[in-house]
C-alpha cells in the first residue's frame, strides 16, 4: 500500500509541475517562458513552495543552501525590475547566473544554491512564487 501511496503522489506531483509551466506560461504572456529539460523519473519529492517580493538594492533571497539537487520552477508574475538568479549548475562545478527581464516562468536543475535578487532602479520590485523539488542523487 506505501508503494501504491508514493507512486500517486509523485503522480500528482508531475501533474502539477506540468500545469504550473504549461498554465502559468499562458498567463503570463507575453512574458518569457523558458527553461531546462527535466526528467521527472528523477523528482523523489516535493518540498516546498513560496512566494516573495525582492526589492531592489535588497541583499539576495537564498531559496536553496543545502548542497543537495533540486528543481525549481520560478514564476515572475509581476516585476518593474529584472531577477538575477544565481544558481549551480546540476553537476555543481560552474557557479551561474541567469537575468530574467520581466514576467516569466523559468525551470532550473540546480546543485544546492539558488538565490534571488531584484537589480535596477532604486524604489522597484519583483513579486515570485516558486515550487521547489527534490532530485535523486
Amino acid at each position: 500500500m506505501r508503494a501504491g501511496c508514493k507512486l500517486l503522489a509523485m503522480n500528482i506531483l508531475r501533474a502539477l509541475a506540468v500545469a504550473a509551466l504549461v498554465c502559468g506560461g499562458n498567463m503570463l504572456l507575453p512574458g518569457e517562458v523558458s527553461g531546462q529539460e527535466i526528467n521527472f523519473d528523477q523528482i523523489n519529492k516535493f518540498e516546498s513552495l513560496g512566494t516573495g517580493t525582492l526589492h531592489v538594492g535588497a541583499p539576495a533571497k537564498t531559496i536553496i543552501d543545502d548542497g543537495e539537487r533540486h528543481v525549481v520552477i520560478l514564476t515572475i508574475w509581476d516585476a518593474d525590475a529584472e531577477t538575477k538568479v544565481y544558481w549551480r549548475s546540476p553537476d555543481g562545478n560552474d557557479a551561474r547566473t541567469t537575468i530574467i527581464p520581466g514576467k516569466g516562468i523559468q525551470t532550473f536543475q540546480t546543485a544546492g544554491e539558488f538565490k534571488l535578487e531584484a537589480v535596477g532602479e532604486p524604489n522597484r520590485e519583483v513579486n515570485y512564487g516558486y515550487v521547489l523539488l527534490g532530485l535523486r542523487k
